[in-house]
């Protein structure tokens, strides 16, 4: 008798079963026996009872430590996202020999465009606008700015951030950025002048961050690089939040050193109804949203089964974390 391996996504949703289907679904059941299950686990135990006995699962969300320690035959996580590091404890994953996977350029015109359009309401006030008039006003006093002629700063340029440098050059501005890893073949295909981050931070009228959270990442910007930020800067973050220190950002823009800021991430997911970001007149809230597109979720679904059928066929592609 042939055991048949064993998949299952703990945590998927409605638009999860949609995509999951036809030739997509078909992929996924030559690879083994797949169980889907909508809505997160409410406990430890419903979720290990989700896992059972996989050796691989697609994942949404969160996979705390004690599930992951429990999961007995778990050999294979395919992360439906590039910031595997912010739901899974990679290190502990490669000791158990869990080879982890992320799917790195899903969303990098989806994202680009919501940072953009992050970027377009907070330079022209256009939520603050919104409110404004349908509560009644009609103020046309609000400060605004064109962005033609601007300084663009980017922290970070992968994908989304040089997806972000084109746009931004199409609406005339002046593109820098800071990463890890210049070249001037880098700066020309990005259309950037590549700078020391100090530079970035001193020079940029919009500063828009694309880092993916790292222990070196983390807590980047504290309140003494913010410092060096031109007063009244507009900063958008749609990469994740922990790359800022919480209280710094929010120190900065309730005295008026940065302008405005467009965010899409938060450190508490969903943002507390008592948070102070939300009574700030000057800031841009959308709900982690911005890689939600039918175009991107689609996509996603596609590199996760690819990342699978890889791991399967002994070429593991798009990893994030491996056994030694």
């Amino acid at each position: 008798m042939v055991v048949r391996r064993k998949i299952v996504y703990p945590d998927g949703d409605d638009a999860t079963r949609d995509i999951l289907t036809g030739e997509r679904l078909t992929r996924v059941k030559t690879l083994g026996d797949f169980t889907l299950y909508t809505g997160a686990p409410d406990t430890t135990d419903e979720y290990l009872k989700r896992i059972g006995d996989a050796e691989a699962i697609f994942l949404g969300w969160d996979l705390p430590d004690e599930v992951l320690s429990q999961a007995p035959k778990l050999e294979f996580v395919a992360f439906t996202g590039i910031g595997a590091a912010n739901f899974i404890n990679l290190e502990m994953a490669a000791r158990q020999g869990v080879t982890v996977t992320n799917t790195p350029g899903y969303a990098n015109e989806t994202v680009a465009e919501h940072t953009f359009g992050l970027i377009l309401a907070s330079a022209r006030q256009i939520t603050r606008l919104d409110r404004d008039t349908r509560q009644g006003g009609w103020n046309k006093g609000l400060p605004a700015f064109d962005l033609k002629g601007k300084t663009l700063g980017l922290i970070g340029l992968g994908g989304i951030g040089t997806r972000t440098a084109h746009l931004a050059r199409a609406f005339g501005m002046r593109v820098i950025a800071w990463t890890r890893n210049p070249s001037p073949e880098r700066a020309v295909s990005a259309g950037v002048e590549f700078k020391e981050l100090d530079e970035v931070l001193s020079e940029s009228d919009v500063l828009s961050l694309h880092l993916a959270l790292t222990s070196d990442t983390e807590n980047m910007l504290d309140g003494q690089r913010l410092s060096k930020l031109k007063r009244g800067v507009v900063l958008i973050n749609s990469a994740r939040a922990e790359v800022i220190v919480e209280k710094a950002i929010i120190s900065a823009l309730e005295y008026g050193a940065i302008g405005a800021s467009g965010l899409d991430v938060f450190h508490e997911e969903p943002l507390p109804t008592d948070h102070p970001l939300r009574n700030l007149d000057n800031v841009v809230i959308t709900p982690h949203t911005g890689f939600n597109t039918p175009d991107a979720t689609t996509a996603i679904m596609d590199i996760a089964i690819e990342n699978m059928t890889a791991y399967f066929n002994g070429k593991p592609i798009n990893v994030a974390a491996a056994p030694e």
